[in-house]
């Protein structure tokens, strides 16, 4: 059932557009477009083998001060998948070894290494909301995306 809601909520994100970025982060000035990057959210384990999750993020150009922002989308500082999954790992690795927390996570269908999983469980990024769902703490950003899938469908 987890696997189920995991493949809907990445599965709606695919292709999606994060464009909204109001002023400049760092001086608060006007902004202009730049470019549109193309970011892998996921890889997620299908019948038909991986499936990468790409997401575009616009990035903008500041009128005053010069400095390039993307646009407000769901990826933390300096990582290269989005924040449900790297929340994942962070939630799992708490509750048990790293190597069992990727063993999870391929179960449930996301294809990532133990290298990573270590990675991402060592950083903060702050505290996660977290449910208990099937005997197992999920992350809420990760329901957030099963409920956007089961909308969009």
């Amino acid at each position: 059932m987890l696997a189920a809601l995991v493949q809907t909520g990445f599965a709606a994100v695919d292709g999606m557009e994060f464009s909204r970025l109001d002023a400049c982060p760092e001086c608060g000035g006007d902004l202009s477009g730049y470019d549109t990057k193309e970011r892998k959210f996921a890889t997620l384990a299908t019948e038909n083998g991986n499936k990468e999750i790409m997401v575009k993020v616009k990035r903008y150009r500041c009128r005053q001060c010069g400095a390039v922002s993307p646009a407000r989308s769901p990826f933390y500082p300096d990582t290269r998948l989005g924040s449900p999954v790297v929340d994942l790992c962070i939630v799992l690795s708490q509750a048990m070894p790293c190597n069992r927390a990727c063993s999870v996570m391929r179960e449930i269908g996301i294809v990532i290494d133990r290298g990573t999983v270590l990675n991402y469980a060592q950083r903060t990024f702050g505290p996660i909301a977290t449910t208990e769902m099937f005997g197992l703490k999920i992350p809420r950003s990760l329901i957030s995306l099963s409920i956007i899938g089961t909308r969009t469908r």
